[in-house]
């Protein structure tokens, strides 16, 4: 599962590069990845910075959420985490 967990992961970050915003980075937290055992995946993501508009953030990982499912057919929950 390791291979399988880094694949989540890469797909995950080349995914969320079309929507990291110009002012901070939305990042992966490996140590946040989780497979619930019913083939979804659940990735905690996390931006650099605190002072960020939830709602953007959110909207952000939604847009990335689809795009993987529709085109790598995975099942992946991006889990908001804010920073503090």
């Amino acid at each position: 599962m390791v291979d399988e967990k880094q694949q989540v992961i890469e797909t995950v970050r080349r995914y969320l590069e079309p929507y990291q915003p110009a002012d901070y980075r939305l990042n992966v937290i490996e140590t946040g990845i989780r497979h619930t055992g019913d083939d979804w995946w659940e990735v905690v993501v996390q931006p650099d910075r605190d002072d960020i508009r939830s709602y953007d953030y959110y909207g952000r990982l939604a847009e990335a959420e689809n795009d993987i499912e529709d085109h790598e057919h995975l099942k992946i929950l991006l889990v908001p985490v804010l920073p503090g």
